[in-house]
């Protein structure tokens, strides 16, 4: 298994494969890439899992989507490319961040395409308070000076701990194109979540981490969601690169079709907070 240390380099993504269950879709970030799942894909894969790691448009090697990569276009992108991966069944798709969103777009607007989805820290507020509070950060998304704004809101997302392994991903996040960038982050900080999580159709699991995503209110919007909290590891937005040990657990158990804890999820252990 890959785990994320202090100045370690992780390895390219490449597509890991054995035929126990449908495939899995791994979605990174926006300015994120693929290779920021490399603990995820290993583990699925020794779970006797095909893992696909997916680049958004525009990322690592991948062409931009033509005209403004808004979420909509992004998700019809993505929603092509995984179709190509499940062929005439399903997959599962693990998101993290804005590739929980897109995720979630694909899971209601192309129903039969996903089986079962996780949003790993996603920004997908469930309350008014926090969905208006998201909003209100579209504006800087907009304006002058927004790649200083993403650039410092990520780097104090990522939390205290492996800060030369923050500096390796927020470099990438900083060097992808605006084009490619700035549409899409404005996007997502504008949407109103509820309307799709209350749409989707198949079990989802969010795991919480920084984001402001209340699990008790997330399964009364949807009964077959559940909400993991791994808050008490202090991982920051990047838990599958910080806490890789907890994230795998969670995948396998709700990969595999095992409840996620109840509607607020389980307790991280205490040892894996240890810093």
């Amino acid at each position: 298994m890959v785990r994320a240390r202090a100045g370690e380099r992780l390895s390219g993504p490449r597509r890991v494969g054995a035929a126990g269950g449908p495939p899995v879709v791994l979605l990174p970030g926006v300015g994120c890439r693929a290779v920021e799942l490399s603990a995820q894909r290993d583990a699925l894969a020794a779970a006797g899992r095909r893992a696909v790691p997916l680049e958004l448009p525009g990322h690592g090697d991948q062409e931009p989507v033509a005209g403004p990569a808004g979420l909509d276009a992004v998700a019809a992108e993505v929603g092509e490319r995984v179709a190509r991966v499940a062929g005439s069944n399903a997959v599962d798709l693990v998101g993290h961040s804005t590739g929980g969103v897109v995720g979630l777009a694909l899971a209601v607007r192309r129903p039969g395409l996903v089986r079962r989805l996780v949003l790993l820290d996603s920004n997908v507020p469930v309350t008014e308070q926090a969905v208006r509070a998201k909003r209100a950060r579209a504006a800087a998304a907009r304006a002058d000076g927004w790649h200083e704004v993403l650039v410092a809101s990520m780097r104090a997302a990522w939390g205290g701990r492996l800060p030369l392994l923050r500096e390796e991903v927020v470099a990438r996040i900083a060097a992808t194109p605006a084009a490619v960038v700035r549409p899409l982050w404005a996007d997502v900080l504008e949407l109103d979540p509820r309307p799709l999580l209350r749409a989707a159709r198949v079990p989802l699991l969010h795991v919480r981490s920084t984001r402001d995503v209340d699990g008790g209110r997330l399964r009364a919007l949807n009964p077959l969601a559940a909400s993991a909290d791994l808050r008490a590891l202090a991982a920051g937005h990047w838990p599958h690169l910080v806490e890789p040990a907890a994230v795998n657990d969670l995948l396998r158990g709700f990969l595999d079709g095992e409840a996620a804890g109840g509607a607020h999820g389980p307790s991280p252990s205490p040892a894996r907070g240890t810093r």
